[in-house]
């Protein structure tokens, strides 16, 4: 049968959580009408966190902030606040932050980015956190990351050796 996301009703979170129900909700979300995806959103804002961190339900939080509108991106944005360092070091979390620092206005970019300040070794040793330290430097102004550039003081051959670090330092010299 032609499933749509209205038939999700109730069931939206559940079914972000399954390989099947997430990507039949990613693919529908391209398309969707403002009423489809306020309905889906109202559902999934309360598990926003988990959602992030979930195998499949990460992908339906991405698509919002590749398909949903200004507010819903700024809402999630602030789902994300207070849990960047967490969500950076997780598997799936890492991509949720990623994308979101690809598609939300610069001042948003900022107090996300902020949160790393004084945690920027750790997540640039991290097989996850060095690539949200990556997408900051390619996605934000430079003028917001010189707290990355002196994390890196007294530490650049150590890093430059560093399977992760060598990548970091190299996004660094194409961007700042």
């Amino acid at each position: 049968p032609n499933l749509t996301l209205k038939d999700l009703v109730n069931h939206v979170v559940e079914f972000s959580q399954d390989q099947h129900g997430s990507r039949f909700i990613q693919q529908k979300l391209e398309r969707a009408t403002p009423q489809e995806k306020s309905m889906v959103f109202g559902e999934i804002l309360s598990a926003a966190y988990s959602l992030m961190t979930d195998v499949f339900g990460n992908y339906v939080i991405q698509k919002f902030f590749e398909f949903g509108s200004p507010e819903q991106k700024q809402t999630l944005a602030q789902r994300v606040r207070g849990h960047v360092l967490p969500l950076a070091l997780q598997m799936y979390g890492c991509r949720v932050i990623q994308k979101a620092l690809e598609s939300i206005p610069a001042d948003m970019q900022v107090e996300i980015v902020k949160e790393l300040d004084g945690h920027v070794l750790k997540c640039v040793k991290d097989q996850n956190g060095n690539h949200v330290v990556q997408k900051c430097i390619e996605c934000v102004d430079p003028k917001y990351l010189q707290f990355i550039i002196d994390a890196f003081k007294g530490q650049v051959f150590n890093l430059s050796t560093h399977p992760y670090g060598c990548r970091v330092i190299q996004r660094i010299l194409e961007h700042c």
